[in-house]
């Protein structure tokens, strides 16, 4: 998750994809905490974009582009005109916390140590039960969140309903999603991504996104 995938630097296409891979996953935690629903199938590819530490580019790092299409579509309309509603806010929040955290835990090699250790564990696991949504993956991957990440600041605080977000099992999908989202964070840094310069390539970013949905099926 760390080491093994470096783009190279500047790579705008780059910074695009791990900008829409954090959008995915705040989408996703909002539904999971607010409404008690996330798709399943975009857990799966959370769970194979952290797993995948041997990942060649950002797509596959990022378990592919058709799995991004939400974050590709939400990134343009919050680049140029900013939230224009609570709930969009609440991504925007969930989104920097994101960018922000990544920067940090690249920055501690006790974090990132205890995350890569959290990483080898679920694969071993997802070897053994042969599920990658297996309960004890999950539970897993939520302890390396909480243990990796969740010491480090700013630390997010998810909004969303008490009875989402105290049953065990959907705090557990809630922190697999945001390690997801750390994961394409950390991409994110590595192609070169920061805050400030973010607004200042928005409009390059915002082409970017629209040429990769155009990519997507039966978006030509």
């Amino acid at each position: 998750m760390i080491s093994q995938f470096l783009p190279a630097p500047q790579r705008l296409p780059d910074r695009c994809l791990a900008l829409a891979g954090m959008l995915r996953a705040a989408l996703e935690v909002q539904e999971a905490a607010r409404r008690g629903r996330s798709d399943n199938h975009l857990l799966l590819l959370s769970v194979q974009s952290i797993l995948a530490i041997n990942a060649q580019d950002s797509i596959a790092a990022l378990a592919g582009l058709d799995g991004l299409q939400r974050g590709l579509q939400a990134l343009c309309p919050l680049l140029h005109r900013g939230p224009a509603q609570a709930e969009e806010a609440e991504i925007l929040r969930y989104t920097l916390s994101l960018a922000k955290l990544s920067g940090r835990l690249l920055a501690q090699p006790k974090a990132m140590d205890r995350v890569q250790r959290g990483i080898e564990q679920a694969r071993r696991q997802v070897d053994h039960f042969g599920e990658l949504l297996h309960p004890s993956v999950l539970a897993g991957l939520a302890d390396t969140y909480a243990e990796g990440i969740g010491t480090l600041s700013p630390r997010i605080i998810v909004s969303g309903e008490s009875r989402f977000l105290t049953r065990d099992e959907d705090t557990a999908r809630i922190r697999t999603l945001l390690l997801g989202g750390i994961r394409a964070g950390v991409l994110w840094r590595q192609a070169g991504g920061r805050i400030w310069t973010t607004l200042l390539e928005r409009g390059k970013l915002c082409e970017c996104s629209r040429d990769y949905l155009r990519q997507l099926p039966g978006r030509a």
